[in-house]
């Protein structure tokens, strides 16, 4: 049986264009997420109900936290980059334009990727992340990952995966042996072996593609039970898969309707956090979502999350 539970209020009413990658920090009890469109790193402290932002100087898609607990490792519009805390933290909103720490690491796009999109570290502290095409449809997409060099010193970002429509939500099962990649333009979950020693994708297979009732796939999250959840592009939902692939709870948003990423957080690591975006409505007859682009809040689904790795390597300066 489907579980379904709703959510009618946002949490925070902040209006993003289009907000993404959702990063629960357990040392500092503070949510990080970003606003893709308007250059924004957001965090949010809900034991003091305090949030801000900081603006910097290139789009940034997706966000980790780092090992050594100074800062926020970043890719932004064509490489990666380092956020130390002292100028990402969150209080007061900055509309001062923060240059990034950017990581000498020489990534050219071709001409037919837009940007990079989503990352997500692995369970070895890599940080993979991986672009998106210009044109939806197309399968011009790459993924990189951002690592120590073998002898230590050093970063590079070899790449590990090609073909990629656009890239979004990544996880992995508890003993790393199994990665979940979604494809967002494909509307498909993917499944790879991983080789966690060497950083290596093998052996592609569909774990979800289902129908355009559920819009696309785009951030995830796992569970400490083995589940995998979705948020939903263009459909207001964000989708909770079994270990087997099967849809066992649904969360509609019913004035949102482009979900972007989902992240379990919360003292307990039970309380689920989702982005939304505000832009990109298409079609006839949409109902009304006046509350796109806002951040949401899901209490009392009785799962609790597992923590995001973080990135393990060196630092810039």
């Amino acid at each position: 049986m489907v579980r379904k539970f709703t959510v009618n209020e946002p949490l925070l009413k902040i209006g993003c264009t289009l907000g993404e990658g959702c990063v629960w920090d357990t040392r500092t009890q503070r949510l990080y997420f970003v606003d893709i469109d308007q250059y924004k790193i957001y965090t949010y402290e809900p034991t003091s109900g305090v949030y801000g932002y900081q603006t910097f100087s290139n789009k940034i898609g997706s966000i980790s936290t780092v090992e050594a607990g100074t800062g926020l490792i970043v890719d932004i519009d064509t490489g990666f980059a380092y956020v130390p805390f002292e100028t990402s933290l969150p209080f007061p909103p900055d509309n001062t334009q923060k240059e990034l720490k950017h990581i000498p690491i020489d990534i050219t796009l071709n001409k037919e990727e837009k940007r990079f999109n989503e990352g997500t570290t692995d369970p070895a502290g890599r940080f993979l992340s991986g672009t998106m095409g210009l044109e939806i449809g197309t399968s011009d997409g790459r993924m990189f990952a951002l690592q120590a060099k073998k002898d230590g010193k050093g970063l590079e970002a070899p790449l590990i995966l090609d073909n990629i429509t656009c890239t979004n939500g990544m996880g992995w099962t508890a003993d790393a042996k199994t990665m979940y990649f979604s494809d967002s333009w494909l509307r498909e979950i993917a499944v790879f072996d991983y080789n966690l020693e060497k950083g290596e994708m093998s052996n592609r297979r569909v774990f979800s593609a289902i129908n355009e009732s559920y819009g696309w796939p785009d951030g995830m999250c796992t569970d400490a039970e083995g589940g995998v959840w979705s948020a939903r592009w263009q459909n207001g939902t964000v989708i909770r898969f079994t270990p087997d692939g099967e849809i066992d709870v649904i969360v509609e948003f019913p004035k949102a309707w482009h979900m972007t990423c989902c992240i379990f957080g919360g003292p307990n690591l039970d309380e689920l956090y989702v982005t939304s975006a505000s832009s990109d409505y298409i079609g006839e007859d949409l109902p009304e979502r006046c509350d796109g682009g806002h951040l949401f809040v899901v209490k009392g689904l009785g799962y609790k999350g597992v923590e995001r790795n973080r990135f393990v390597g060196p630092l810039p300066c």
